[in-house]
């Protein structure tokens, strides 16, 4: 997550009221370490916040580690039961659907999660380079692409957030200096498959790297609505 991508979604979460935000669920959230050094930005600008109000986020995984409060396959109906035990009101899903091949199939969970109302935030790479965890499909949606994996969703705000080429990041957004990086591509004979995607990263040097964001709404049952699940129930 860039920089300016997490300022845009700490500022937009900051300003929602935390009774209808909260609890908040943060899927594929990483390790505290990844949240909290690699990328502090990501800690420091949307969840320190939450927690200075008190609020709570539960950080949702695959993988066991420090920082992951939940750790399981969103696809297994007893682990979905223990996440709706939690009530929570909202999703965070950041930097995800370019990582995996089931992107519906995840879509589709999170809609069920997420209770009429409540929120679903969504982010990740629009133009930007190819970066494996493990993989990377090169999913760089429209708006419209990535709302229609949640059908029925209202849009409450998007935008394309430019941070600009890759020489204007911070360097920990980079992971190295720009000089480093040049001797680097000189030497396509070392560690040749982590040369190769160092390459395919070099066009945005000087081409712009942007990131999409989406604030989305599962809408409220209506009176009407709530009056014909009770007739169907009786």
């Amino acid at each position: 997550m860039n920089i300016l991508e997490a300022q845009w979604l700490g500022e937009r979460m900051s300003a929602m009221p935390a009774d209808e935000l909260l609890p908040l669920l943060n899927v594929g959230s990483s390790t505290g370490e990844f949240r909290t050094r690699t990328q502090p930005w990501i800690d420091r600008n949307i969840f320190a916040p939450i927690r200075k109000q008190g609020g709570k986020v539960y950080h949702l995984d695959i993988k066991e580690a420090e920082g992951v409060d939940i750790v399981g396959d969103l696809f297994d109906p007893v682990f979905l039961e223990r996440i709706a035990q939690m009530k929570v009101k909202s999703i965070l899903v950041s930097n995800l659907f370019e990582h995996v091949t089931n992107r519906q199939d995840i879509a589709d969970v999170l809609l069920k999660i997420v209770p009429p109302g409540g929120y679903i935030i969504v982010s990740g790479p629009q133009q930007y380079p190819y970066h494996a965890d493990p993989i990377d499909t090169m999913f760089r949606p429209t708006f419209a692409e990535m709302h229609a994996h949640f059908p029925g969703t209202e849009i409450v705000e998007n935008a394309v957030i430019d941070s600009g080429n890759w020489r204007q990041w911070h360097v920990g957004e980079r992971g190295r200096s720009v000089g480093r990086t040049l001797l680097r591509l000189l030497v396509p004979f070392y560690r040749p498959a982590k040369w190769w995607e160092l390459a395919r990263q070099s066009p945005y040097l000087f081409k712009h790297i942007t990131a999409f964001a989406m604030i989305l709404r599962v809408p409220a049952k209506t009176p009407a609505a709530v009056q014909r699940v009770a007739a169907m129930q009786v």
